[in-house]
């Protein structure tokens, strides 16, 4: 009888790989991107839940809802027209997605990857989890990967803003440079052996599979804020000068740089809270798109930092060094006063807590009618292949400095008063 059984099964199995191909087997719901007037979606909200608001344009929202719940929203009686548009499924190839930027899955298999092929170089590891439950993977690149040494740590980040795909790509790429180089470099073998060296592609994984799959220009995290809309933006969320004022970040949730409920409200920015605590670094890089600028603290003010001086001046040589490859300029400066103040950024904190030489590099293209945040896939080796040699004088300044003077391995920083002033 079992057999009967397995035999009926396997027969089953058999005729429906016939009649649907496995790229239509999908148990996830398939999803389409619906527009509403936005009077008539304030009436719907009397009497149904709300709807995932993508971004409004005009009068007219965007919404992206499941298609099993297409009828029940055309039974409110509130009018809404389907788009064109149609949100990939999760089996959809994700070349003819997002070609070649990483997907969080990409990513996560490239970080094994190269932890496999230079074991005694590369530790992957989680350093929390996202709102959506996606490991927070960092990869720590060092000659003794398995010691905690007495030796600078430099941090390097990617993926504050989901829309951002390129600010993945740098520390990726820089990542697999410095484990592939190691033996034939010697800029490389003196970063790697005199620090230890923490790369995080992605902060914000949940936002970047949205932006991939549904929607690209989505820049925030994927929490549900309980007012309708969804999403904080993590660069606002730190906690040096949280809420200071509502120029630099917002206090509205629908807003794109809404700072949260509360400094570290977030589990991306609190386990990089948590990890950076336990591992200062003496310098770091956070990645972003678009400007070509080169970013320190202060964000909040445009007071400058005691160690104004000697960040201009690594600054300075990071743009001369962009500049030599491509003959592309990145401007540098405070973040104040050389982008536009923000406040709960990750450079102010990253400064102010740890003491960490703290860099943002906002990557090409210059500005939105360049492109903006949509980078072609072919700018990708280009601009790694520029930045490059900032990256490799940036980690090797904190192994001896310019001057060949070996530094303190507790960094650069002394510990110095905070300015700042009463909130807003």
């Amino acid at each position: 009888m079992l057999k009967k059984i397995i035999y009926v099964v396997f027969t089953l199995l058999v005729i429906t790989s016939f009649l649907f191909p496995v790229e239509e087997l999908s148990f996830m719901p398939e999803k389409s991107v619906i527009s509403m007037d936005i009077r008539d979606y304030r009436d719907f909200l009397k009497n149904n839940p709300p709807l995932d608001r993508l971004y409004c344009s005009g009068e007219t929202c965007f919404f992206l809802v499941k298609d099993n719940k297409l009828p029940e929203i055309a039974g409110s009686g509130f009018p809404f027209q389907k788009q064109n548009l149609r949100a990939p499924t999760a089996s959809s190839p994700q070349d003819s997605v997002n070609g070649d930027y990483h997907s969080y899955l990409e990513t996560e298999s490239e970080l094994y990857d190269l932890e496999a092929q230079y074991p005694d170089l590369a530790r992957v590891s989680s350093i929390g989890q996202s709102v959506e439950g996606r490991e927070l993977y960092l990869v720590k690149i060092s000659d003794n990967v398995t010691q905690n040494e007495n030796e600078p740590k430099i941090f390097i980040v990617g993926c504050h803003h989901a829309r951002e795909w390129i600010s993945v790509e740098m520390p990726l790429l820089f990542a697999r440079y410095l484990l592939e180089q190691y033996s034939n470099n010697s800029q490389v073998k003196r970063a790697v052996e005199g620090l230890q060296i923490y790369v995080l592609p992605i902060l914000n994984p949940d936002g970047l599979e949205f932006s991939i799959r549904y929607y690209r220009m989505w820049r925030k995290n994927r929490q549900y804020n309980g007012d309708f809309s969804w999403g904080v933006d993590l660069n606002r969320n730190y906690g040096y000068k949280w809420g200071y004022d509502d120029m630099g970040s917002s206090a509205i949730p629908y807003n794109e740089t809404y700072r949260g409920p509360g400094p570290f409200s977030e589990p991306e920015s609190l386990a990089v809270k948590t990890f950076l605590l336990e591992n200062p670094p003496v310098g770091s890089i956070s990645f972003h798109n678009f400007s070509q600028m080169i970013l320190y603290p202060w964000g909040y003010t445009e007071t400058l930092t005691p160690d104004d001086v000697e960040m201009r001046k690594i600054a300075k040589k990071m743009s001369e060094l962009i500049f030599a490859v491509n003959g592309r300029s990145y401007s540098y400066g405070p973040g104040a006063s050389t982008i536009y103040p923000t406040n709960g950024d990750s450079d102010d904190w990253f400064y102010a807590a740890c003491g960490t030489f703290a860099y943002t590099i906002e990557l090409p293209p210059l500005s939105f009618f360049n492109g903006g945040f949509i980078t072609a896939q072919e700018e990708i080796d280009r601009t790694f292949a520029e930045n490059l040699p900032a990256l490799l004088y940036f980690v090797n300044y904190f192994v001896t400095g310019e001057g060949g003077d070996t530094i303190q391995k507790t960094g650069p920083v002394k510990s110095h008063p905070i300015p700042g002033r009463s909130k807003k």
